[in-house]
C-alpha cells in the first residue's frame, strides 16, 4: 500500500497532455511528492465533420487506442451507437476512461497494457467476419489492424483527433530539469520530451524513467536512458505505485 510519505519529497515529472495530469498528480502529492507537470503532447481534437465515419449498424467492435482516443470521441459524438457493439481497450487507464465517460469495457488485457496485450485476449482470437472500428489520433501503429485483419477482420479507423508537441520556455525546462522521475506513457511523448530538452539532454537521460509498457521501455534505452521501470499497466494507482518501488 502507497502511504502519504512513500515519494518523501521526490519531484516528479508528469508528460502527459495537461487534461490528463490531474489525478495522477494528485496521488503524488497525497504520497508526499511534488508533482511537475510538463505536458509533452497537445491533444488537438478533431470536429466530426472530419472524422472518416463507418457504417456503425454493421459495426461489431469498437476499440480505443487511448484516453485521448476516449475523450476526444466522446466530445464529438453525440448521438447513441447500436447496443449490440462491443467496446475494446488497450489497457486499464484507457478503460478506466471509458468507465468515466460510461462507455462499458467488454474487452481488455488482464496482464499486461496496449496492442500486444489486447491481441492475447480470447475475445481478440475469433474476429474472421468482424466489422471493428480502431478509435485513434491522426497516424499511430499499425500492428492492430494488421494482425487482426490477418485473423479475418475487416477493419475501420476513425481518427478523432492530432497530437502536436508542446512548446516550453526557458524557466519551465529548468524546472522540468529539477525532477527526481519521469513519467512518460508513450512512445511520442518519449521523443518529444528528449527534443523538448535537448540542450541538456546529459541531464535528462540519467535520471528515473518510469513508462508503461516494455516497447516504450526499449525505445528509451535506445534513446539512451539507462534506469527505466515499467508500471503494472497504465492506471494512475499502477504508475504511482511504480514511482514509490523504483530506487531514485
Amino acid at each position: 500500500m502507497v502511504t502519504k510519505s512513500s515519494l518523501n519529497g521526490q519531484r516528479i515529472l508528469i508528460t502527459r497532455p495537461e487534461q490528463q495530469s490531474a489525478q495522477l498528480a494528485q496521488l503524488i502529492e497525497q504520497s508526499g511528492g511534488e508533482a511537475i507537470l510538463f505536458p509533452v503532447i497537445t491533444i488537438e481534437k478533431l470536429p466530426v465533420s472530419d472524422w472518416a465515419m463507418p457504417e456503425w449498424s454493421e459495426i461489431n467492435w469498437l476499440i480505443f487506442i487511448s484516453r485521448n482516443a476516449v475523450a476526444s470521441f466522446v466530445a464529438g459524438w453525440k448521438q447513441d451507437l447500436p447496443r449490440d457493439i462491443k467496446f475494446a481497450a488497450v489497457g486499464a487507464g484507457t478503460a478506466q476512461a471509458m468507465q468515466e465517460s460510461g462507455i462499458p469495457v467488454h474487452c481488455q488485457p488482464l496482464t499486461s497494457s496496449g496492442t500486444d496485450g489486447l491481441l492475447t485476449m480470447p475475445e481478440m482470437q475469433d474476429v474472421e467476419g468482424c466489422k471493428i472500428v480502431i478509435i485513434r489520433g491522426v497516424g499511430g501503429r499499425e500492428l492492430l489492424a494488421q494482425t487482426l485483419i490477418s485473423r479475418g477482420a475487416k477493419i475501420k479507423y476513425v481518427e478523432v483527433y492530432r497530437r502536436n508537441r508542446a512548446v516550453h520556455d526557458k524557466t519551465s525546462q529548468e524546472r522540468a530539469l529539477l525532477a527526481d522521475k519521469l513519467v512518460c506513457t508513450s512512445v511520442t511523448g518519449l521523443d518529444n520530451l528528449t527534443q523538448i530538452l535537448s540542450n541538456n539532454i546529459d541531464v535528462l537521460l540519467k535520471k528515473s524513467l518510469i513508462v508503461v509498457s516494455d516497447r516504450i521501455k526499449a525505445h528509451a534505452e535506445s534513446v539512451g536512458f539507462s534506469h527505466v521501470a515499467v508500471s503494472a499497466d497504465a492506471s494512475d494507482r499502477a504508475i504511482l505505485q511504480m514511482l514509490t518501488e523504483m530506487d531514485n
